[in-house]
């Protein structure tokens, strides 16, 4: 696939991927070498500057015992010297220190040996620094003094002395060597990011070259056509060919082009058929103007018999209005007394209720008078036992026996018309039931016929609405055809300036050179119009008024019907 297919918006952004990927490098490039120089200049403070500290540190310790020392012998106060013993032992432990951490940080073979001698010649010095101390502190100042200045103690001294200088030298040299060679390498990665740079801004200007061509270009091609299109010639090509967006709008103008072509070479022949079809118009509109009136006059006769259809619907929807009204309250009233009936039918279960309530109680004091007649016998057996003190007990329980069988008879005569009141109650609420069944089936049928009579009174109105409309439809057309009437006559007035307009607009079209441009007239077999014999007032009278003998008629083919 060719570059100049890719969208603008691909080829910007590889553009700008390639830049990217251009200045990625170089970061990347350069975010490693500070690494790497952090890294290396890390590594010269650990093993060179440190280490040279540290070494010195070591030079200095050393002398200061040597100092330390010498203030040992010279002084004559034990105390002193002890405070200088201490602060000897404090030194010679900073020093032992210094040492472990220098020795850590030697690399080369010649600093391990020479660093192998310092520490050998340290471990000579010890012993002897010991005895020059206790000499010193025993009060043998003067065997002290000789042997330190015996000549194993000074080449002792001075070997120590050489070989501290020569590790402060050998890491002095070995860093400097390493920052020369850390320094040049950092030059060579500089020149190497700089190349690299000058590579990416010629690709960047090179690739930005490139892509304002490709764009730039087909667009001035493009808008040369536009301008030549703007001032008429529709006679151009658009030569570029691309499957991006300027192609894409290349592709797009030359359709806009053609259609212009088509669009001005149809209105050139429109304009032509226009100028002879608005004066043909022109006489079809007096034709129209005469339907018009003779419309007017049948819509009157239609309107009238359409008010007297108005005036029956509007009774008719009157009467079913007040029959409405009827139903309605009917069905108010058997919905009353279907409520009525509804609450006879609760009191006649309440009063059956009430009933078995009664025949309850009654059959409690059955019970209680059949349990005082065995009192009453119980009464009279324990009275004849009695004898004659127990007669007047006697005669209390055979009036209360004869009592007991009176409430007994009561109790029953009294439950026996309960249950004949009962029944007589359950038949009459079967009764109330099935007459609330009926009253119900009557509400249902009332509100059926009310809302059959609501359904013809809506109707009813609906129509009377609907014939008012009608009516006034029909009123609103005959002011149309009146319309019509007038307008046709402006028609025809109109048809003539619209003729000339014609000519004009042809005038217009010729301005535009269109492709293939030829002379595109009228077809015989559509128009049969004259220009020498007709003119687009041949139609009217010196006067003004029309001549019938001069009416065209208009003559189309069946291709040429939809164009008006």
């Amino acid at each position: 696939m060719k570059f100049k297919n890719f969208k603008i918006g691909t080829k910007l952004i590889l553009g700008f991927i390639l830049v990217a990927v251009i200045a990625g490098v170089v970061g990347g490039i350069g975010v490693y070498n500070l690494y790497k120089t952090n890294h290396q200049y890390k590594e010269l403070y650990d093993n060179y500057g440190t280490p040279l500290g540290d070494i010195a540190d070591v030079s200095v310790a050393y002398q200061q015992i040597r100092v330390n020392l010498r203030d040992i012998l010279l002084e004559v106060d034990h105390t002193k010297q002890q405070e200088y013993v201490k602060k000897i032992n404090t030194l010679q432990e900073e020093m032992d220190k210094s040492l472990s951490i220098f020795e850590n940080s030697l690399q080369t073979e010649q600093g391990k040996e020479v660093f192998a001698d310092l520490k050998a010649d340290l471990n000579n010095y010890k012993p002897l620094q010991e005895e020059i101390t206790q000499l010193a502190l025993a009060g043998k100042s003067t065997e002290a003094l000789s042997l330190t200045r015996a000549d194993t103690s000074a080449k002792l001294v001075a070997d120590i002395m050489e070989n501290i200088n020569e590790l402060f030298t050998l890491k002095n040299d070995g860093g400097n060597e390493l920052a020369k060679q850390y320094s040049k390498e950092s030059q060579n990665t500089i020149m190497i990011v700089v190349g690299i740079v000058v590579v990416g801004v010629i690709i960047a200007v090179l690739l930005g070259i490139l892509l304002s061509r490709i764009i730039s270009k087909p667009v001035i091609r493009m808008v040369r056509v536009a301008e030549r299109v703007a001032e008429g010639d529709l006679d151009v090509e658009v030569e570029y060919q691309g499957k991006d967006e300027i192609g894409v709008l290349s592709q797009a103008l030359r359709k806009m082009i053609g259609t212009l072509n088509e669009v001005m070479t149809s209105i050139r022949t429109a304009a032509q058929q226009v100028s002879v079809g608005s004066s043909q118009l022109s006489d079809s509109s007096i034709v129209l103007s005469q339907g018009a009136t003779e419309q007017a006059s049948t819509i009157e006769e239609l309107s009238a018999s359409v008010e007297e259809i108005s005036a029956q619907i509007k009774t008719n929807a009157e009467n079913a209005d007040k029959a409405n009204s009827i139903t309605n309250q009917t069905k108010v009233s058997a919905a009353e007394g279907d409520t009525q009936m509804q609450e006879m039918l609760r009191a006649m279960e309440d009063i059956n209720n009430a009933s078995m309530n009664i025949s309850k109680i009654i059959k409690v004091i059955d019970d209680i008078a059949f349990q005082t007649n065995i009192l009453a016998l119980n009464a009279a057996v324990e009275a004849a036992r009695a004898g004659q003190h127990g007669k007047g007990f006697a005669v209390v329980a055979e009036e209360v026996r004869n009592l007991a069988a009176r409430s007994a008879d009561a109790a029953k005569e009294t439950t026996a018309m309960i249950e004949g009141a009962i029944k007589k109650a359950e038949s009459g609420t079967r009764i109330a039931n099935d007459t609330a069944a009926a009253l119900k089936k009557i509400v249902g049928e009332v509100e059926n016929a009310s809302t059959l009579i609501n359904n013809i009174s809506i109707a009813s109105n609906e129509q009377s609405i609907g014939i008012e409309q009608i009516n006034q439809g029909i009123v609103q057309v005959s002011a149309v055809i009146q319309t019509n009437s007038a307008t046709s006559e402006e028609s025809a007035a109109a048809s003539e300036e619209l003729a000339s307009q014609a000519i004009l607009l042809e005038d217009q079209v010729q301005r535009f050179k269109l492709k293939d441009q030829k002379e595109h007239g009228v077809q015989k077999e559509v128009f049969a119009y004259d220009s020498k014999s007709n003119n687009l007032n041949s139609s009217r009278k010196a006067d003004g008024t029309r001549n019938p003998n001069k009416i065209k008629k208009i003559m189309l083919s069946d291709e040429e019907f939809g164009k008006y």
